[in-house]
């Protein structure tokens, strides 16, 4: 309990002060110099290996190797404690202590299901404290600390809430009906979906928003009227505490807008502006969000359904319950998760290719959509040429490598 209330006053500090979270990395930086020297023919005729700076390739190798383990422990750290939890009768003993303050059995589910997010995620602070590490030594971020630490008590309350949600209704609908798993696949899609359009408003956060100046702004809105969304707005989003540029679309319908992130603006040059737009806009014309959300929502179904087969298969304590049973389901997700992301990322890499073509129809611009793609890969640190292990775990995207040979028709020069 004490451990629940530093959560819940910390997560209240972060919504409280909305406070610039950190100093700003400027843009254009010696890597935007470097790129904006890049000739046009270069653009159109080499591959995304000659054109990256080799140096920052070298330092996005390292960054792989040193991330991917701090991913693996993430989930690891998480099914060794409450499998722990369940195995020495903790689960059991958490139960009864619950029941005997919550006459509820709708709060009772939810708030064990509550306890058992927040023992996930405190098993899980030290791996992720090493990857927040990791970003900032390599200057990728210059988030202070303790802004990182409130931000990490967020997310915390807000697993926390959707996980005894998850327990509280996919329980109460196993105890009334045995057609409980057809509403829980239905649950999940929907929760997918969802999650999907409305998680990018978290982001804005403590985070301005205002207009584009009036000239880029009258080349963002040609870009719109082209793609036939000229009811669209395109405006910028204050973030200024990272080098890396960001461009979203957010909401539905009339509400829809694209954001792009002041370091973007700052860093690239109206073309590739233009260039990053319009991949917002193909992902848009191509519903991409929606299918992302129902090939995320189909492998969370699958998964799940294969940690509650193998939690069928692991003998019951004399003191268990489906209540209980739940953390040793909870571990299991958090192995099968492992193999999930694989699934996933293989699903998910095709859409680039599909955005690629529909902006450079737009723009008819190749070589800034080239410019745009080596600039990012600079920026974030990526491999070019992604190692297996990163495909597999790290990456939703093709690679820069693949991106570019698929513009500009030369070979990858990838291995």
């Amino acid at each position: 309990m004490r451990i629940l209330r530093a959560v819940l006053f910390t997560a209240a500090l972060l919504l409280t002060f909305p406070a610039v979270q950190a100093a700003s990395i400027d843009r254009p930086n010696a890597l935007d110099h470097r790129v904006d020297a890049l000739s046009q023919s270069a653009l159109l005729h080499e591959p995304a290996t000659v054109l990256v700076d080799h140096a920052r390739q070298a330092a996005a190798l390292r960054r792989a190797h040193l991330t991917l383990p701090g991913w693996v422990l993430i989930q690891l750290c998480e099914a060794i404690a409450l499998f722990y939890l369940w195995s020495s009768g903790g689960a059991a003993r958490l139960r009864d202590w619950l029941h005997r303050r919550i006459r509820s059995d709708w709060i009772l589910r939810f708030a064990f299901g509550a306890a058992l997010g927040l023992v996930a995620r405190v098993a899980s602070f030290l791996p992720a404290f090493y990857l927040y590490r990791v970003d900032k030594t390599m200057q990728l971020s210059v988030e202070l600390t303790r802004w990182w630490a409130l931000s990490w008590a967020f997310h915390t309350l807000l697993g926390m809430i959707v996980a005894g949600l998850v327990a509280a209704i996919v329980l109460g609908w196993a105890q009334r009906t045995h057609q409980w798993y057809a509403y829980t696949i239905l649950a999940i899609l929907a929760g997918c979906v969802i999650w999907t359009y409305a998680s990018p408003y978290l982001t804005l956060l403590g985070r301005t928003i205002h207009p584009l100046n009036g000239r880029l702004d009258a080349e963002m809105h040609d870009v719109l009227a082209r793609a036939g969304f000229g009811e669209l707005r395109v405006q910028v989003e204050g973030v200024r505490n990272t080098p890396i540029g960001e461009a979203a679309v957010i909401g539905i319908g009339s509400s829809r807008q694209i954001l792009l992130g002041d370091t973007l603006i700052a860093g690239d040059t109206p073309p590739e502006l233009a260039y990053d737009v319009a991949v917002e806009l193909g992902h848009v014309a191509h519903r991409d969000l929606l299918s992302i959300a129902l090939i995320e929502g189909g492998i969370v179904i699958l998964f799940s359904a294969l940690a509650v087969v193998l939690a069928d298969r692991i003998t019951f304590r004399r003191d268990d319950d489906p209540l209980s049973r739940l953390a040793i389901v909870a571990a299991l997700l958090a192995v099968v998760y492992i193999a999930a992301v694989p699934a996933r990322n293989a699903a998910l890499r095709s859409y680039d290719f599909s955005a690629d073509r529909f902006a450079i129809a737009l723009t008819g611009d190749p070589a800034d959509a080239v410019r745009a793609l080596v600039r990012d890969s600079d920026q974030r640190m990526e491999e070019v040429c992604p190692e297996l292990s990163a495909v597999l775990f790290l990456y939703t995207s093709p690679g820069t490598g693949a991106r570019v040979a698929a513009i500009n028709h030369v070979p990858s020069g990838c291995p």
